[in-house]
């Protein structure tokens, strides 16, 4: 989620401090005077002390993750549990998404204590992050033993490969020491074969199917064999219309996949929001009828794609469905209910309203429906004090220690608050999405008696 910020209530100690003006001072950098020899000098110390700065998140990391293991209750609920939130502690300081951050402290646990040699590279600048990480992921599987031996052997190749080099290189020397590791590991992930979706720039979308390598490599194949076939023109029910044989494969695997027959329309749902003008060419004549369109959780979409989708749906299959917005034009209006659950078309409208989970940074898709202030403190079932959460944060907010709510006097801005004291905000996207923002009718009428003075 956009335009986030973060506020501290206390001065920081002298080690954020130093930090925070080392970093301020990189913007007074002025390449101007410098020779390009000096510049490319200078690029490359830059990337090394961002690297070393890895290296001491790492250290600090770790040091998080032995206070917060320390202070956990006993039992193994308990430490589940404070492991959880630390790793969403840690992404959220890092900007990024829960899983994300339970990645980094398993991986700063691994450089500082079974990977001293790959920890030093890391810190002088000769590896990056991503290299790193890749060396830790293919080792988890080993003892912490084998792990270190790995370190060893690798220790004066990992500076010459990329991060796709080292994690080949981990895997053959983890491969030699404990190959019934490595083989468990490869049974247990036939067990994590799954279908995801991601959208893509320009209206697309990836659909990834995770599964063995033999009937993956099967599947292409027969795809590719039934797109040579169409576009030679070998196939008497199917003609390739001018496509090529990568777009004839593509949209064979999802025509198969959905169960539809040869230029049978799509049968899904979609939420597609966009205004009465992008839509229809009519409505409020101040805005443009190119306008995009937004997908909720994907993105934006380009009007003119959005009519023609619309367009080639077919008779009867699009249904349209009216919101109101706020005078501004940037929020959905209320939308109460009495239920304690969040379902039907409030549930809806918050996935309409919030895009993706709430919590900073995170962009996982919304899969459950939350009261900001909870329930059992007689929170209401609102539009107002609902929020669209992944599990993950839903559950996390609930450990002690940490807290949400909506900021007062905003449109829809919620805080979160961690053990430590941090604030974290984050607001709902306009209705169009970021970017969109229209003028309101009061900075319209402003402007309008401005102009004619």
């Amino acid at each position: 989620m956009g335009m986030n910020v973060m506020v501290r209530d206390v001065g920081p100690p002298a080690a954020v401090a130093s930090v925070r003006a080392f970093r301020d001072g990189l913007a007074f950098l002025d390449p101007v005077d410098l020779t390009d020899a000096d510049r490319v000098d200078l690029i490359d110390e830059l990337e090394r002390t961002k690297r070393a700065a890895a290296a001491a998140q790492a250290r600090m990391t770790d040091a998080l993750r032995r206070s917060v293991h320390r202070a956990a209750a006993p039992g193994p609920t308990a430490r589940r549990d404070a492991a959880r939130s630390l790793g969403s502690q840690v992404a959220l300081a890092r900007r990024e998404s829960p899983g994300l951050g339970d990645r980094f402290v398993g991986t700063a646990r691994a450089l500082v204590h079974e990977m001293p040699a790959t920890m030093a590279l890391l810190e002088r600048g000769l590896m990056g992050e991503r290299h790193v990480t890749e060396v830790v992921k293919e080792t988890a599987a080993l003892s912490a033993a084998d792990r270190g031996e790995v370190d060893r052997r690798l220790a004066d190749a990992l500076p010459r490969l990329g991060w796709r080099g080292a994690g080949r290189a981990a895997r053959r020397v983890a491969a030699e020491l404990d190959a019934a590791s490595v083989v468990a590991r490869t049974e247990a992930a036939v067990a994590s074969r799954r279908v995801s979706v991601r959208p893509a720039p320009d209206g697309m979308a990836y659909l990834t199917v995770l599964g063995p390598l033999t009937e993956v490599v099967g599947a292409y194949a027969a795809l590719r064999t039934r797109a040579a076939a169409v576009v030679s023109g070998q196939v008497p029910d199917e003609a390739p219309h001018g496509r090529g044989a990568g777009a004839v494969a593509a949209d064979t695997a999802l025509r198969l996949l959905s169960g539809r027959a040869i230029g049978q329309v799509q049968p899904v749902e979609v939420h597609l929001v966009m205004t009465d003008r992008a839509l229809l060419g009519t409505g409020d004549g101040s805005r443009t009828v190119s306008e995009p369109a937004r997908i909720p959780g994907h993105g934006s979409v380009p009007a003119p794609v959005a009519r023609s989708w619309l367009r080639g749906a077919g008779e009867g299959s699009v249904w349209l469905r009216r919101l109101y917005g706020s005078p501004d034009g940037r929020d959905l209006v209320a939308l109460d209910s009495r239920r304690r659950l969040f379902g039907g078309l409030l549930r809806r409208m918050l996935v309409l309203r919030d895009d993706v989970c709430v919590t900073p940074w995170c962009d996982a898709p919304i899969v459950q429906g939350d009261h900001t202030h909870p329930a059992r403190d007689a929170g209401d079932t609102t539009f107002t004090n609902g929020s669209g959460a992944c599990a993950r944060c839903n559950l996390v907010k609930e450990a002690p220690g940490w807290g949400v709510q909506v900021v007062r006097g905003s449109s829809r801005e919620i805080q979160v608050t961690t053990p430590t004291g941090h604030r974290h905000r984050a607001s709902a996207p306009p209705v169009l999405g970021w970017g969109s923002d229209p003028p309101s009718r009061l900075e319209q009428h402003l402007a309008g008696l401005v102009d004619a003075a």
